[in-house]
């Protein structure tokens, strides 16, 4: 039984990339409520273990990728272009960004750095 779960928390750390740490990751790794998962990552955040990032997320159909990521809100401008859609001669490439989504995800620092 020990040996089972040992395996499914080795799974999750070896699938979660070390760039794109989610709440979800923490709260599941811990097996944890979402806000205390959340409160972590904040705390970590403080300490310099990990940096909150924020990304914005294409709204076509078609597309749905990341098209850029942010360290902080203020950062983001009005409106955004999503190369991707562009390149790929989509109608609309455009995008105003309090239409889109925003996705909040922390990352590993190394050493601190």
């Amino acid at each position: 039984m020990f040996d089972k779960f040992l395996k499914r928390k080795a799974t999750i750390v070896e699938n979660t990339d070390p760039d794109r740490i989610f709440v979800e990751n923490i709260r599941s790794f811990f097996n944890i409520p979402t806000r205390w998962a959340k409160f972590l990552c904040e705390v970590a955040v403080r300490q310099g273990v990990l940096k909150k990032r924020i990304s914005i997320e294409c709204s076509n159909q078609e597309c749905g990728r990341i098209i850029k990521s942010y360290d902080k809100k203020s950062e983001i401008p009005e409106t955004i272009i999503c190369r991707t859609c562009e390149l790929e001669g989509f109608d609309k490439f455009e995008f105003d960004t309090d239409k889109l989504n925003i996705v909040e995800y922390y990352q590993y620092i190394e050493n601190g750095k």
